[in-house]
């Protein structure tokens, strides 16, 4: 049982991301039904998926409560409950500000309470130091595997049987989690591995909120944050939609999105790996040099027959896409480690809930006001490259004082 244990937590994490945030992220694929729809502009559709990163970055401090005043199960509970109701109420929704309320806030919290509180307050109990790194890299790819599975789903779905009836399957697929969650054995999940909560506990003080806000590493760390999620997700939210003007079927640009999400959990891995071995600065400014080109990829396409920029984009983009997520943990870790961790981190974190809100809203107004997608892929790439050199700022700062 005690090898068999981790891992099942391992996969447990997993699924319950595929859950909450692949069924967020799909929502990229209902853009074009809920527009015509709802007679919206895109900005305003847009809009919602931004509320829902928006909440997904600041509801982590009441994620954190919630496990340390309640315990796991509540946390689970809670999260997937919140999943479950919000895709419910999508269902219903007549008017846009149901969507927001629903897919906006509710789902954004779901998503917050299944992910990275979860994965570190629960695998953090199972595995040392030495072998945490993959077991939360293999939960946190949740969101980019799951793709492969729900944007194809939700798209045949809408093109058969409507976007209410997806957001119906996607609920009943949360809310069956619900009863299983309830009579895991908790108390036994949450003693850990004998010896290791003992020994975590035994960990140096380091440095304090106000010793960290002060200084200019915690500033560089929460800009990459909020700068790449700018770059992100003021392209995402729209790319379905920006691949069928294209005249590209919605059938393959929906598994070509669902590629991308596969290669984005492989990219997290390579690029940390590389990062361990070639050098962090040079890891972090190849990555963004990955996206970068991606866009100019995806700027390129002009119609169905543009298959090999396509699957540039998809290669470029989304192998690259989630990779500064485990460099931001990682320099956070090596700089911020100790008894306050979790609050510098958790405050770290908001910059990506920050910055994936304002990429996905002003993405889509500008959208709106140019009527084209030039000025998008403008901020996206002034993000990205403004990003690239707070990363890089701090990961050679990393080198030069050891890895």
């Amino acid at each position: 049982m005690g090898s068999i244990m981790p891992w099942a937590l391992v996969a447990l994490c997993f699924v319950l991301g595929v859950a909450s945030r692949s069924i967020s992220d799909a929502f990229v694929v209902f853009v074009p039904a809920l527009q015509q729809a709802f007679d919206a502009h895109r900005g305003s559709v847009t809009l919602i998926y931004s509320f829902a990163l928006l909440v997904g970055g600041i509801a982590a401090p009441i994620a954190g409560w919630i496990v340390d005043r309640f315990g796991l199960r509540a946390l689970t509970v809670v999260g997937m409950t919140a999943t479950a109701l919000a895709t419910a109420s999508a269902s219903q929704a007549t008017q846009l500000w149901h969507l927001y309320l629903g897919m906006g806030v509710v789902m954004g919290f779901g998503a917050a309470t299944l992910s990275g509180v979860l994965s570190a307050s629960l695998l953090g109990r199972w595995f040392p130091s030495r072998r945490l790194g993959v077991a939360l890299a293999v939960a946190w790819s949740a969101s980019g595997v799951g793709a492969m599975a729900t944007f194809p789903l939700a798209q045949y779905l809408i093109a058969s049987e409507g976007w209410r009836t997806a957001y119906v399957v996607f609920a009943v697929s949360s809310a069956v989690f619900i009863p299983m969650l309830l009579f895991l054995p908790w108390a036994r999940i949450e003693r850990g591995a004998p010896g290791l909560v003992r020994s975590h506990a035994a960990a140096a003080r380091g440095p304090t909120v106000g010793e960290a806000v002060r200084d200019w590493p915690f500033w560089a760390l929460f800009l990459s944050f909020v700068l790449t999620s700018i770059g992100i997700f003021s392209l995402v939210p729209q790319s379905m939609v920006y691949l069928l003007e294209r005249g590209i079927e919605g059938p393959y640009a929906a598994r070509a999105l669902a590629v991308a999400g596969l290669l984005t959990p492989l990219g997290m891995i390579g690029f940390s790996w590389l990062a361990d071995r070639g050098g962090r600065r040079l890891a972090a400014l190849l990555a963004y040099t990955c996206s970068i080109a991606g866009v100019g990829a995806l700027a390129l396409i002009d119609g169905p027959e543009d298959h090999v920029l396509l699957w540039l984009y998809v290669l470029l983009f989304g192998g690259s896409m989630g990779s500064r997520g485990p460099m931001i943990s990682t320099l956070a870790t090596l700089r911020y480690r100790g008894a306050h961790f979790g609050r510098i981190y958790g405050l770290i974190t908001i910059g990506s809930g920050v910055g994936g809100f304002l990429g996905a809203w002003i993405g889509g107004v500008l959208h709106d006001l140019t009527g084209g997608y030039a000025a998008v892929m403008v901020l996206s790439v002034t993000a990205l490259v403004l990003a690239a050199g707070s990363l890089g700022s701090e990961a050679g700062a990393r080198e030069r004082l050891g890895r």
